[in-house]
């Protein structure tokens, strides 16, 4: 199936998900690139959004209309609208005025906003206490956008007065975490979750060891969710022995439909291997399979919950008590869709120039859940604890995947490596 082939069996995706892919490009990685005013909080005006030569070309241009169903129809939240009543921006100064005007032509400009102390962004942007917005706040700023749309007959509508952003993900450095995001700190106990969780895959899990911890990857942030919890999923995994996990194995080489082993292996010694193992493990392929069901049920109710791909092959839970403990230059925070995120800190070479990463010492445990094999890493005993079966390691990601580390990439250029930093997480 060709990249970008989610409209089923082979065929072009639909005009939505080319829309989506679109939107997440600008607001999360190329409005700056492409000239498009954007403001420190991450938000462009729905105007200067739709005079993007992007969508413009598409036939017929996108419309506002367009993006209000994209927006709408997005489990994972990844954008936010806001409406700005034309009676909040009436003190605008005339150099805010004359940016809007200059619409991003010639230089990279915010849209329009008034004096400090009456920017009409941030009484949605905040609550009362001058914190960034919840989640539910933000939902509840992009209904009333919604809402004004659709009660305003579309001769009435001025686009000026509407803006969209991407909730998170983002890698333009003007995009100012605090601006967006949620803080989270031992001094505010409620905001610590219960659960940190990073999904990855298979040919990602050991550069990830080698290189020291969890890198961004060309984003602003590590990205976690809140879930499925490490009890939740231990167990389940756990259910299936080294054995079964080898006739899992097998099992899948005869086809799971996200690139495995190939069921015409030439390696005898494997072949033969799997296949002595398989009276043996006659007795295991229901405990295995009931595990293996309990974890898709578990994936399957977080499928929707930004942060990580339902088809992570494998998870790492986070210590984040410690890290916030020990680490006083990582911030953490939740974004407006429930993602947990990090720009992490400094490797331990010193250099300011290095990548920011999330280190190995607070792993508390990594579990492999689509295979059986269960847990590879644990805190408490010392570190890895099992390695990944030879099969695993060589197997591709999922289609439409950048997994970590995205060695790949290195070979890929220009607008290829942008998609690939597209509508993820």
């Amino acid at each position: 199936m060709p990249r970008g082939g989610r409209g089923g069996h082979g065929g072009p995706p639909p005009r939505s998900v080319l829309v989506s892919k679109a939107l997440s490009r600008l607001l999360r990685h190329a409005a700056v690139a492409e000239r498009i005013p954007i403001d420190s909080h991450g938000y462009v005006r729905i105007d200067h959004l739709l005079g993007w030569q992007r969508l413009r070309s598409m036939k017929p241009p996108v419309i506002f209309a367009e993006i209000v169903q994209v927006v709408q129809e997005n489990e994972k939240k990844r954008f936010a609208l806001k409406f700005v009543d034309p009676a909040s921006t009436s003190t605008a100064t005339a150099a805010a005025a004359a940016a809007a005007r200059d619409g991003g032509k010639d230089r990279v400009v915010p849209p329009p906003l008034p004096p400090p102390g009456n920017d009409p962004g941030l009484e949605h942007e905040q609550g009362p206490d001058g914190e960034p917005e919840t989640e539910a706040q933000v939902e509840t700023t992009t209904q009333h956008a919604i809402s004004r749309f659709e009660s305003t007959p579309p001769s009435d509508l001025d686009l000026k007065r509407f803006f969209i952003r991407a909730t998170q993900g983002h890698s333009m450095k003007t995009i100012e975490a605090e601006n967006l995001l949620m803080p989270i700190s031992l001094e505010n106990p409620a905001s610590i979750p219960d659960t940190v969780v990073h999904g990855t895959f298979y040919g990602a899990w050991e550069e990830i060891l080698k290189s020291g911890g969890l890198k961004s990857m060309g984003r602003n942030h590590v990205h976690f969710a809140t879930g499925p919890s490490l009890q939740e999923v231990w167990p389940s995994a756990a259910t299936g022995t080294a054995a079964a996990t080898s006739l899992s194995i097998s099992e899948t080489a005869q086809g799971d439909g996200d690139g495995g082993v190939n069921s015409s292996n030439d390696n005898d010694n494997d072949s033969a291997q799997l296949s002595n193992q398989n009276n043996h493990n006659h007795n295991h392929n229901h405990s295995q399979g009931h595990g293996q069901k309990n974890l898709a049920g578990l994936l399957g109710q977080n499928k929707v919950i930004s942060g990580m791909r339902s088809d992570a092959q494998i998870l790492i839970y986070i210590d984040i008590r410690r890290a916030l403990a020990e680490d006083k230059d990582m911030k953490w925070w939740r974004s407006e869709n429930g993602v947990i995120l990090t720009d992490g800190v400094a490797a331990s070479s010193g250099s300011e120039a290095a990548e920011k990463m999330v280190p190995e010492k607070y792993f508390l445990a990594a579990v492999e859940i689509k295979e059986g094999v269960g847990l590879l890493y644990e805190h408490a005993t010392g570190g890895v604890v099992k390695e990944l079966p030879e099969p695993l390691k060589s197997r591709p990601p999922p289609r439409g995947k950048g997994a970590e580390p995205r060695g790949a990439r290195g070979a890929r250029r220009g607008r290829g490596r942008e998609r690939d930093k597209t509508d993820r997480g």
